[in-house]
């Protein structure tokens, strides 16, 4: 029954969306289209018709369109209601016509709203909402739907990226709908809940919710923890940041101000900075320990800084890969990767936003040959030197690794040796390969998808530029090596450089110094985490302590001044 029930469901949500359907299809329905067009509207229970009926009075976009698909999922205990403003179901398979359409969940014993989404072709933008006004009509759609009094058990809203969702009809003309995302965390104790995606609202440039995904939780036989036997905030904060918590660093060229996506005309400078290594960790509010948000577990490393695996020295002979074209890149790219992709299209993603894109300072092209096997490839517009390719090599999946991880860094040396910068004389090395992660105690380990076999067996190194020992955040390059082949099949490399601008390292502040710059700049927050892991919620929330982060700033200690610097976030968001 549950195979059926999807099959039926993806059906029913694909088609009305404006699929692309080939111009020389028959006029007879295909057997799964002859399914859908035989779907029978199922009668809407009372108590999920009356949420209908509120829904459709906020938005009444839906009285525009008609139900032509009810029916319940008694395994999964939900009721669906695809909508359409297509005449008929045989029109929704005629690809003349990209029709508005909607769909709805609600819980099928409740009668409660669990998610809806709805593209009317009015509403086609590929301009995105300020985040003022996504927040805006998202809290007002919230307690217009929940009421003052429901709307108090969740937190303030925050912005959690942009998407955009784009048809085509049958002549390949692009339909994009584009939004941003807000996500409402739920509250506990007066404290926000993390880990698990319970309200999220979408809302498009002009000020519509396009989709709402609720996922409320089982509160019941739940142990909530409580404050009362948690460390203060201070005392935390001492044992985090201390000198051995900080990392000295050159950031060649520092952004003035951040510009997302970036647009490759930032005003920037070179600094020497601290920063805490810490930053981005969740840790047990009692014991202090990092846990990771997927287990609940204790993790062995938190920090985005390890310690270098080795550091080599090289003689760096500086050759570019440069292209000028899409079949100049395919012939390079076949010489670098000894593989022939003369018969690869190379094509540009359809990305929305495309006149932000036109100031953005790199191409992208992705292919995919006759076996399935693919490549992704980034190219700098102004010099035409590629920067980053990679292979998905889907016919080596299941042979049997055969390059161990000296041999490969022995090949993914010699490859940066080839094509690193003149600068890069001395190089810090991270080494990394896909483990399969082991589940926690409370997952069913039966309903866990894993990586691919392939993916966990390729080496990854990565390469760091230094200068006076000290590493180059923005001096790094990585090299994937496929174990199976012990061949490059992956790399990213940095701007072509001649040589380094950079202050000599000289009457720093020391790390003491730095770190009680952090202790006075800093803030940590409570915040219930609740596992998520593959999909599978943990038992219960942990309360623990995050550090307070800015959705308009990056922060780290001038190593010469000692002074704590919030460089400013500049999103491109449409007023």
């Amino acid at each position: 029954m549950k195979r059926s029930f999807t099959v039926l469901l993806l059906t029913a949500a694909l088609f009305p969306s404006g699929s692309v359907l080939a111009a020389e299809q028959e006029s007879k329905p295909t057997a799964i289209e002859q399914t859908a067009i035989a779907m029978k509207v199922t009668s809407i229970p009372p108590t999920i018709q009356k949420k209908m009926d509120k829904l459709f009075a906020l938005q009444p976009a839906f009285k525009q369109l008609r139900i032509h698909m009810s029916m319940p999922d008694d395994d999964n205990k939900i009721f669906y209601v695809s909508l359409t403003d297509a005449p008929n179901d045989e029109a929704l398979f005629k690809g003349d016509n990209i029709p508005s359409n909607a769909n709805l969940v609600f819980d099928l014993e409740t009668g409660e709203l669990r998610s809806f989404d709805i593209q009317m072709k009015e509403w086609a933008s590929e301009k995105k909402p300020s985040t003022k006004l996504a927040k805006e009509k998202a809290e007002q759609f919230l307690i217009n739907w929940l009421g003052a009094e429901g709307r108090k058990q969740f937190g303030e809203p925050t912005s959690h990226g942009s998407g955009s969702s784009t048809t085509y009809d049958e002549n390949g003309n692009p339909t994009t709908w584009a939004n941003l995302q807000v996500e409402f965390p739920l509250m506990l104790n007066n404290i926000p809940v993390s880990g698990n995606d319970f309200l999220r609202i979408n809302v498009d440039a002009a000020g519509h919710v396009t989709r709402l995904a609720y996922n409320p939780p089982n509160l019941k036989n739940i142990s909530i923890p409580t404050i009362a036997h948690i460390r203060s905030a201070e005392d935390m904060k001492k044992q985090l940041i201390t000198s051995d918590s900080l990392a000295l660093q050159y950031e060649e060229e520092q952004p003035e101000i951040y510009s997302y996506p970036p647009t490759g005309t930032q005003k920037t400078k070179s600094v020497l900075r601290y920063d805490l290594m810490n930053v981005y960790g969740t840790f047990d509010a009692q014991t202090g320990k990092p846990i990771s948000s997927m287990t609940g577990e204790e993790l062995k490393q938190v920090s985005l800084f390890f310690a270098p695996w080795k550091v080599v020295q090289i003689h760096p002979q500086g050759n570019k890969l440069t292209a000028h074209s899409e079949k100049e890149t395919a012939e390079v790219l076949s010489k670098v990767f000894n593989l022939d992709f003369s018969q690869v299209q190379l094509q540009k993603p359809d990305w929305p936003f495309s006149t932000r894109q036109e100031q953005y300072p790199y191409a992208h092209y992705y292919g995919s040959d006759q076996k399935g096997s693919g490549i992704n490839i980034t190219i700098e517009k102004a010099s035409g030197l590629i920067t980053s390719a990679g292979l998905d090599m889907n016919a080596e999946n299941n042979r049997p690794a055969a390059v161990n991880k000296e041999e490969a860094f022995a090949t993914a040396l010699a490859f940066i040796e080839k094509y690193a910068s003149p600068t890069a004389k001395e190089l810090e090395v991270q080494y990394m390969i896909w483990e399969e992660e082991q589940p926690p105690s409370w997952a069913d380990k039966e309903n866990i998808s894993t990586f691919s076999r392939n993916e966990r067996q390729n080496h990854h190194f990565w390469f760091q530029e230094r200068y006076e020992g000290i590493p180059i955040a923005d001096r790094s390059y990585s090299v994937t090596v496929d174990a199976v082949t012990g061949k490059v099949i992956g790399f990213s490399l940095a701007p072509y450089k001649e040589k380094l601008s950079l202050p000599a390292p000289e009457g720093i502040t020391s790390k003491e110094k730095a770190a009680e710059s952090f202790m006075q700049n800093k803030k940590l927050k409570l915040e219930y985490l609740w596992p998520s892991y593959f999909g599978q919620k943990g038992p219960a929330p942990i309360l623990t302590y995050t550090w307070e982060r800015s959705e308009n700033a990056v922060d780290y200690v001038d190593a010469f001044t000692g002074n704590y610097v919030q460089v400013p976030i500049e999103r491109d968001d449409e007023e």
